[in-house]
């Protein structure tokens, strides 16, 4: 996930984690500021002598808690979310040799979270809460963990390059004509699809 006014640099130079990317006073952040500073002293235990800013973030699920912060500016900066447009990889484009890698079966900020090496561990993400809308803490379910659990991440330390993102989903297909003529410009072929369902509606 990332915000449409940083999707031009993305594709022309890759995606860095924070503590890799050059100084750039034009790229928007997007999330907490708190949460983002706490992931650089929270130590990638699988990795060691790592920490979670070490790595690009991806998430399992889409139309997130974090999303929805960002849409309604609760603890962070106010985006509108027609302006946040999520970059897609096949998780085995970047689970070989080429990448040091790992996933965590929650948000990788929170201490409780584990990490994992082995794609068989894929089984140990609550999948029912990646693809659950009901994220209150009060949920249905009484899960009152579901929030850290639905923000499970893949993390690939230090950089990945541009040409592993397969596809671009967008909120609308005004974004989807301007996601296109920023493909266009750079002579880069990648799939655009609107998907609404990745959105609050």
């Amino acid at each position: 996930m990332i915000a449409l006014d940083n999707l031009e640099s993305d594709l022309e130079n890759g995606l860095f984690s924070k503590l890799k990317v050059k100084d750039n006073p034009n790229r928007i952040v997007i999330g907490n500021n708190e949460i983002i500073s706490e992931r650089d002293k929270r130590r990638v235990r699988c990795h060691p002598g790592t920490v979670v800013n070490n790595y690009v973030p991806f998430y399992f699920s889409v139309r997130t808690p974090m999303l929805y912060n960002i849409h309604t500016g609760h603890g962070t900066q106010e985006i509108n979310q027609r302006n946040i447009v999520y970059l897609c990889i096949p998780i085995l484009d970047l689970t070989n040799e080429n990448f040091i890698w790992c996933f965590t079966d929650g948000n990788a900020a929170k201490r409780i979270s584990h990490y994992f090496t082995n794609l068989g561990d894929l089984n140990k993400i609550d999948w029912k809460s990646i693809t659950s809308n009901d994220f209150r803490f009060d949920n249905a379910d009484g899960d009152e963990d579901r929030i850290r659990k639905k923000h499970s991440e893949f993390l690939v330390k230090d950089y990945v390059p541009s040409n592993k993102i397969k596809g671009i989903a967008v909120y609308n297909n005004d974004i989807k004509s301007s996601v296109e003529a920023i493909l266009k410009k750079l002579k880069i072929n990648i799939n655009v699809k609107v998907k609404t369902d990745f959105y609050f509606q």
